[in-house]
């Protein structure tokens, strides 16, 4: 119930850019000191911030459209996916995340192996249409257009009904001190569940997307069980890898 509450709280922030403690009260018919400390949750986890009399939602870099950044680093996308795809078995239950490194595993699954894929990529679905040894579940939502994705509160209650063997998981960024960076509340919650209902991780990430740093992080590199890049990989995220004893390969 407060994890709901909470939710829906942010993507209101959200979606109305600012919004007074008051307002928050009437809205969701709870006391002001649960107001104020579902907010105190909301500003910790970054996805609001603190102004005069309410909240505001927190302005964040912009995330480039899903079509542009399919295109950017393309043959290294299609290498790791490639790779991935042959760590999955017969008969798995796979979670695939968003992302444009990820979506390629549908198209390089072998053929023969059945498996039951869980997912809001709307790639992965689009293409398992054609892929009759694939059970498809899909996760429910509004769509994501940048990230060609469904995702709100819906997907979370719906996505927690499921474990899975394995999940192969995206990130907008990677820190230097190794945590997976994302770039909103609702993405957080989500990859941080499906990690976490997920015997074996695979983090799929391309070597442009380590640097930078985000407010928040649904992980780190240690929680994974492997993780696939490619050889821009740089020298501090190898040695991360090393010193957390992190199982790294390079494509």
């Amino acid at each position: 119930m407060k994890d709901d509450r909470r939710k829906q709280m942010e993507a209101l922030v959200a979606r109305r850019e600012a919004v007074t403690m008051e307002e928050l009260r009437e809205e969701f018919g709870v006391s002001m000191n649960t107001i104020r400390s579902d907010v105190a949750y909301l500003t910790d986890t970054g996805s609001v911030e603190k102004v005069y009399g309410g909240v505001r939602a927190v302005q964040r870099q912009e995330v480039p459209l899903f079509t542009q950044r399919t295109q950017l680093h393309a043959d290294e996308k299609h290498r790791i996916a490639r790779y991935a795809q042959t760590c999955i078995e017969d008969g798995d239950t796979l979670y695939i995340d968003a992302g444009t490194t990820t979506m390629h595993l549908i198209d390089l699954l072998d053929p023969n192996k059945h498996v039951t894929i869980v997912t809001g990529n709307l790639y992965v679905v689009h293409q398992a249409y054609g892929k009759p040894n694939v059970e498809l579940i899909v996760l429910p939502g509004g769509m994501n257009r940048r990230t060609n994705s469904v995702a709100d509160v819906s997907t979370l209650e719906f996505l927690g009904r499921y474990q899975f063997a394995k999940a192969f998981m995206a990130a907008s960024g990677v820190s230097p001190d190794g945590k997976l960076n994302v770039s909103t509340y609702i993405e957080y919650e989500l990859k941080k569940l499906a990690a976490g209902r997920s015997r074996q991780t695979w983090l799929l990430v391309d070597g442009g997307k380590f640097g930078g740093s985000s407010l928040m992080s649904y992980g780190a590199l240690e929680d994974m069980t492997e993780v696939v890049t490619d050889a821009r990989c740089p020298a501090e995220i190898r040695d991360y890898c090393e010193r957390k004893s992190v199982r790294l390969t390079i494509v």
